[in-house]
């Protein structure tokens, strides 16, 4: 929609699945993480006039440090 191209490297895919998989979460808690790493730069990288956005492994783990997912464990 803005025209910025996202991926993701390998590495970063399974760090999310991992915590997931820590934290026993389904595929809504697996969106709800990836949600939580790309929030800021859903807001940001359209006035930025980035062409394209690169999901790291470092950043992912920048974006999760700032939350808590235990919220997110299933019982």
């Amino acid at each position: 929609m803005d025209n910025i191209e996202l991926t993701f490297t390998e590495e970063v895919l399974d760090y999310i699945v991992d915590k997931a998989i820590e934290f026993k979460l389904g595929a809504r808690g697996l969106r709800s993480i990836c949600e939580t790493i790309m929030l800021d730069a859903m807001f940001e990288m359209p006035s930025a006039k980035t062409e394209e956005f690169t999901i790291t492994t470092d950043y992912a783990k920048h974006k999760l440090e700032r939350i808590d997912l235990k919220i997110l464990r299933a019982s």
